[in-house]
């Protein structure tokens, strides 16, 4: 190993060092990042207040934005769903809102809303049509809050 013949004269020199490096380098920060800070923090200043003035723009970019994500990748918002409801790789996991159901229906019948997420959630054909319906709605916010930001540009 490399550190075995350290002494601790060694270490706290260093320490040291790394030290006044932090320091010079605060030094730098400091200097040379001031202005780059000061018009970050104007920026911010001046999107609140647009944010402020028009709120229903505001809504429908942060609608639209998500409606994007999901229908570019909707397994970032189904993956997380369906584990949450207990429909999991192994099957459904003991204890949930999905094993509560099963216990209600009894016997699944294939092609049901439950057979098809028991087979989203172990990863198999089911969850073409789970993702394919986040993707509608993904398209949906995003069409939607488009048309109501045209709307209010238009009034």
């Amino acid at each position: 190993m490399p550190f075995q013949n350290l002494s601790p004269g060694d270490v706290i020199s260093g320490g040291t060092r790394m030290v006044r490096a932090g320091l010079e380098g605060g030094k730098i920060v400091g200097t040379y990042g001031k202005p780059a800070l000061e018009k970050s923090a104007n920026l911010t200043v001046q999107a609140a207040s647009w944010a402020a003035q028009n709120p229903i723009l505001v809504t429908c970019a942060v609608v639209g934005t998500t409606g994007v994500v999901v229908l570019a990748g909707p397994g970032l918002v189904t993956a997380p769903i369906l584990s949450s409801v207990g429909f999991t790789t192994g099957g459904i996991q003991a204890g949930s809102a999905a094993a509560a159901a099963h216990s209600w229906i009894g016997n699944i019948a294939a092609g049901s809303a439950m057979a098809i997420g028991q087979s989203a959630g172990a990863g198999g054909s089911g969850l073409v049509v789970v993702n394919g319906a986040a993707q509608l709605g993904g398209a949906a916010m995003t069409m939607g809050s488009a048309s109501l930001a045209w709307v209010k540009a238009k009034l």
